[in-house]
């Protein structure tokens, strides 16, 4: 009986020490929270936000349910969305944007106190599309394509003042793929045109006036040598181009004088003579 007392005892003690091996194991992985890179751990109690934000690597929570770990990325991340606005001038405007942000440090827990996990699908597009149509409204259709720094600008600063009071840290936004209404993209081509026509006949206009500048120069140098030309037939330099001109004459000379005969009419007639 001694022997079953004592048997039954060591059963019992080997059984107390189990059970406290498999609860301090339990206790041991339910406190244990795995934080990858990259991620932040929001901590709650009870399902109500500490405020304590667990970084990378192994860390320790109270067990059985009584803190919890959310795991949350706080490397950049990319977000995409469709959007259609109205710009100034009343144009329908279709864009792809495209949003680049991180979460910030010390500040995800007031995002999961606030939002959620489910922020992105909450805060994101909604914010994304209501920049977008605040920023169209302040520019012409032709603006949104020949200012789009401007228009960027613009939809940049307001969504970092929307996003960035949550802890989300607005990095970069691009605006891309702006299509319009056939109609516009018609008219757009017809400018085009006219402004092709308009610089045409500038080019045209340019030409004739290059031209004329070309006739009135070239008939201002002609009158100017002529002028000087002019200047220079002095009464000696005339005369010596008589003489020239004389003797060139008597050079040519052949010795015969001319003879005439009278007419019934009194008329002279040269009449060459004999060689």
């Amino acid at each position: 009986m001694q022997n079953e007392s004592t048997n039954v005892g060591a059963w019992a003690f080997i059984g107390l020490i189990a059970v406290l091996i498999v609860l301090g194991l339990t206790t041991l992985f339910t406190s244990m929270t795995s934080v990858g890179t990259g991620q932040v751990g929001v901590v709650t109690n009870y399902g109500k936000v500490t405020g304590r934000e667990l970084s990378e690597g192994l860390s320790w929570v109270t067990p059985w349910g009584i803190e919890s770990a959310t795991i949350y990325d706080v490397k950049t991340q990319k977000e995409e969305t469709q959007s259609t606005a109205a710009t100034k001038d009343l144009q329908d405007v279709n864009a792809t944007l495209v949003l680049n942000y991180n979460l910030e440090r010390g500040k995800v827990s007031e995002i999961h106190k606030q939002v959620g996990e489910k922020y992105k699908e909450v805060l994101i597009p909604q914010a994304l599309n209501e920049v977008f149509k605040a920023a169209s409204a302040k520019f012409t259709a032709q603006e949104m394509v020949t200012a789009r720094p401007e228009v960027k600008k613009e939809a940049y600063d307001g969504l970092k003042n929307r996003l960035e009071k949550y802890g989300i840290n607005v990095q970069d936004l691009s605006i891309t793929n702006l299509a319009f209404s056939q109609a516009f993209n018609t008219s757009i081509e017809q400018t085009q045109v006219a402004q092709q026509e308009v610089l045409r006949t500038k080019q045209e206009l340019e030409r004739v006036r290059v031209e004329a500048e070309k006739t009135v120069a070239a008939a201002t140098a002609a009158a100017e040598a002529q002028r000087l030309q002019q200047q220079t037939l002095t009464p000696e330099l005339l005369e010596k181009m008589r003489i020239e001109s004389q003797n060139e004459a008597i050079k040519k000379w052949n010795g015969a004088l001319p003879t005439y005969a009278t007419g019934g009419s009194g008329t002279f007639f040269n009449i060459p003579a004999g060689r």
